[in-house]
């Protein structure tokens, strides 16, 4: 006989609980206790200045330190000229996308009677996600499959078949992570590791 009676104290309990709720929610239909918790931290300094921006490269900075490297590499170098450009839109969220239409025209003397010009080229589009830690951007799922890297060069108008100077990258990927400063309308990328400092220019 307990045993019944506690088996309907039990269904007594769920029924008034039933009947109770929803009263409760009536009263409590326009606060926030019933709302879902926000647990997303807010963005950071850093992220308000990268992210959600559109940004372009600073090709003539980017010339003049490559020059600076190639002068450091012994390569015989004269000369670096850009033309095209890069554009980087970096979402909120953190998906990147960068396109290029950026060749670097490279003017070389191996000796005093000879002129070499070398060419690297970066075109097409990359895409993939860049989150931030601090200072940090960590690159992930970089697709390549619509961007192609090339050099070529001549000498004496003549096509070299194989170049033995190393004309360093002076993009990146996701193999490294990548050092950011930001500042209103300026950021700088540096992929870990190497000495190329990446200046941008926000345009939207």
């Amino acid at each position: 006989m307990s045993r019944t009676s506690g088996g309907l104290m039990i269904s007594s309990k769920r029924a008034s609980a039933l009947v109770v709720a929803p009263a409760i929610m009536l009263v409590l239909s326009g606060c926030a206790l019933i709302e879902p918790a926000d647990t997303s931290e807010p963005p950071t300094a850093m992220e308000l200045c990268a992210m959600d921006h559109t940004w372009t490269l600073d090709t003539a900075d980017l010339s003049e330190k490559l020059l600076t490297e190639l002068e450091a590499d012994d390569v015989p170098v004269t000369a670096v000229e850009p033309s095209g450009g890069q554009t980087l839109t970096w979402q909120s969220d953190g998906a990147l996308t960068i396109e290029s239409d950026l060749v670097f025209t490279i003017s070389a003397e191996p000796k005093s009677d000879q002129v070499m010009t070398i060419t690297k080229s970066y075109t097409g589009t990359v895409v993939g996600k860049a989150e931030i830690n601090v200072d940090v951007a960590i690159p992930r799922d970089w697709d390549i499959s619509d961007y192609t890297v090339e050099t070529s060069a001549v000498l004496d108008d003549e096509p070299v078949e194989e170049l033995k100077y190393t004309i360093p990258q002076s993009d990146f990927d996701d193999m490294l992570g990548l050092i950011l400063t930001c500042e209103a309308d300026a950021m700088t990328i540096n992929p870990r590791g190497t000495d190329f400092i990446q200046l941008w220019s926000k345009v939207s």
